[in-house]
Parts: C-alpha cells; sequence; structure tokens
C-alpha cells in the first residue's frame, strides 16, 4: 500500500455516504475503495459506473468474470485476480477451468465463446489494439452488439482498475485468498 487506507470517519461529512453505498451494494468497504476515496468525488462517479459494468449488463456473468479475470492475471494484479476468482466461484466456474486461463486457446475446459471473450481480453489489454479476427469472432459469438461495447466497456474499465491497483500497491483484505 502506497497510501493508508480511509475509513468512514475520515472522508468529509458529506462525502461519508459514498462508503455507506458501497457497504450496501457489496456488503463491505474493500481496499480498493478505500484508496480511490482520497479522490472521493471520483470514487462518486466510479460506482456509479463500475455497478452499472459489474451488476447490470446483459453480458454472461461468466463471461464477464472470464474476461475480467484474464486483465488481472495479464496485468499481475493479485488484488483483482484474487477477488474475482472468488466471485467467478460463485457462479459455479469450475476451479480447473480458472486455473487454466494461460491455456484457454487449447485447453478442451473452454468452449468457442470463451476462448473469444478470452482472446478478445488478451488482445486489449496486452496491444490495446484488438485484431479484426478476434473482434469479428466475438461479435458474432455474443447476442448483439449492446453485449459486445458492454464486453470492450468491461475490459477497458477493468484496465484501468489494474492499473489502479498495482501501482498502488493495494492489497488483499485480511483473510481474503483464492476460495
Amino acid at each position: 500500500m502506497r497510501l493508508p487506507y480511509l475509513n468512514r470517519e475520515d472522508l468529509a461529512e458529506g462525502d461519508r455516504d459514498i462508503f455507506d453505498r458501497i457497504a450496501k451494494e457489496r456488503g463491505q468497504v474493500h481496499n480498493i475503495f478505500r484508496t480511490m476515496a482520497y479522490a472521493p468525488h471520483l470514487l462518486r462517479k466510479y460506482i456509479e459506473w463500475s455497478s452499472e459494468l459489474r451488476f447490470k449488463t446483459a453480458l454472461d456473468p461468466k463471461l464477464r468474470e472470464l474476461a475480467i479475470m484474464t486483465v488481472g492475471r495479464l496485468t499481475d494484479a493479485k488484488y483483482e485476480y484474487t477477488h474475482h476468482w472468488n466471485a467467478a466461484r460463485k457462479l459455479g466456474i469450475p476451479a480447473e477451468k480458472l486455473a487454466a486461463l494461460g491455456e484457454y486457446e487449447t485447453s478442451p475446459l473452454f468452449d468457442d465463446r470463451e476462448r473469444a471473450v478470452i482472446r478478445y481480453a488478451v488482445e486489449a489489454t496486452r496491444d490495446v489494439k484488438v485484431s479484426d479476427n478476434t473482434f469479428n469472432q466475438v461479435r458474432e459469438l455474443l447476442d448483439n452488439d449492446r453485449i459486445l461495447m458492454e464486453l470492450v466497456m468491461l475490459v477497458a474499465g477493468y484496465n484501468l482498475v489494474v492499473r489502479l491497483l498495482v501501482p498502488m500497491q493495494v492489497d488483499l483484505e485480511p483473510g481474503t485468498k483464492l476460495d
């Protein structure tokens, strides 16, 4: 951690509702938010956006978690990877599949849609530029262009997240580990 984690009481009285909302929606105020709270005006906007990305899209939640975990794995963002491993497990994704993310192209554990989504996340994270082949394949395999755009925004959004987590050296909360 590069900055001490803030608590609700550390915020100006008019900003404390941000922590209240996070606790209500997500069960607790995680270290990422306790770090982002140094800029409460931006955290407030981020929570709006991230809540939409995480909980209110038509993208299949299992595909969402595979994409997020791919971003976390490629950027060595252990915080992101661990939290989303646990979220993926709660959705019923087997641990063997999650452990095989690095071999998604050849592993029989992944179907064509999963491979396309993971490949998209890999290219967008590593290179920013996504090949026409990858883009066209993921577009064909998702149900519509709205879901495609949700995937694009999800991968971009979680690339933002890891670029905050890693430089700020945000720690996992005590007791948080791969389930």
